[in-house]
């Protein structure tokens, strides 16, 4: 494994047994230090990644995506010739491929609802703050940089959209893995269908 390859693991064990933490004690019934001899790594290596428990257990890490996202308002990540829907799409396709993701990561999160219905409004807030910083990278991407413009906005919303129709169909206990498309496949196929949707109002599917 690669430095890089190593941190993500490290990052993603200590998310994990955070929440398996909380499942089973509660948010307030384990300590940092706890945690952190679970993980097998120290105070400061922890906080080198998360900054404070509730962020561990709501996998919210520091200055995640910072570089994806500046790099992608900056033109790159994904193709330039691509439009502003389609981009925010391919490069959620292209952080899915690079991190990862899990079904059974999914059960964990709502058993910490759950169990804590409190750290949902802190799941929304860490939502809102990170579809800010997308909007505002799609206004540095495409040039829309009059304040009063709610071209970004609305496209942002629109992936936002996309992806939370998408995992609750992904995500869904009936949804079979083994025969159903993978996410990103999943995700590019609403996305075609709600682009005929809008403008033609017809089943895309050959």
């Amino acid at each position: 494994m690669s430095t890089t390859e190593r941190t993500r693991a490290l990052r993603r064990r200590m998310i994990v047994e955070a929440r398996r933490a909380t499942v089973e004690h509660g948010l307030h019934g384990f300590t940092i230090e706890q945690l952190c001899e679970t993980v097998g790594v120290s105070r400061r290596t922890f906080f080198n990644h998360f900054a404070s428990k509730d962020d561990a257990v709501l996998g919210i890490e520091l200055h995640a995506d910072v570089e994806a996202i500046d790099e992608y308002a900056a033109g790159g990540i994904v193709p330039q010739d691509l439009g502003p829907l389609d981009s925010i799409v391919a490069l959620a396709i292209d952080q899915l491929r690079r991190y990862g993701i899990d079904r059974a990561d999914e059960v964990l999160v709502r058993s910490v609802f759950e169990r804590e219905p409190a750290l949902v409004a802190r799941f929304l807030s860490a939502t809102d703050v990170q579809l800010a910083r997308i909007t505002d990278a799609v206004r540095q991407r495409f040039g829309w940089d009059d304040p009063a413009d709610r071209r970004a906005r609305l496209v942002t919303e629109a992936a936002a959209a996309l992806a939370k129709v998408t995992a609750e169909t992904w995500f869904d206990d009936a949804f079979d893995e083994t025969t159903g498309p993978p996410f990103d496949e999943l995700l590019t196929q609403n996305l075609r269908l709600m682009r005929a949707a809008i403008t033609t109002g017809q089943d895309p599917t050959p």
